[in-house]
């Protein structure tokens, strides 16, 4: 997550600093980026089907994601096969992000 911060110019202290997330704000462990959730249901899509062209994507942040525990991203392509509905939860199975993305494949 530090990483991530330093890569998208995120310097918000939730992300990478653990004693600060947990102490100071109160929160379970580090916060997930929501973007990290979006490029990994991207990712889902890319390696599920490698020669889809992602026409668009919008993703929606439902709840916050931690560290603590495991996540699954999760998708569902429509019957055409030309959007898919993409997710993710968190452990106990609540959503954490909604998304969809619109493609078409050669």
């Amino acid at each position: 997550l530090f990483r991530y911060s330093a890569l998208t110019f995120n310097g918000h202290r939730i992300h990478y600093d653990r004693p600060y997330a947990t102490d100071t704000e109160g929160y379970p462990g580090l916060v997930v980026h929501g973007p990290l959730i979006a490029t990994l249901l991207l990712d889902a899509l890319r390696r599920n089907n490698p020669k889809a062209n992602v026409a668009s994507f919008s993703f929606r942040a439902v709840s916050p994601l931690f560290d603590i525990n495991p996540f699954a991203v999760c998708g569902r392509p429509d019957a055409e096969n030309k959007s898919i509905h993409l997710w993710a939860r968190d452990a106990d199975g609540y959503l954490t992000m909604d998304a969809r993305a619109c493609y078409s494949t050669p």
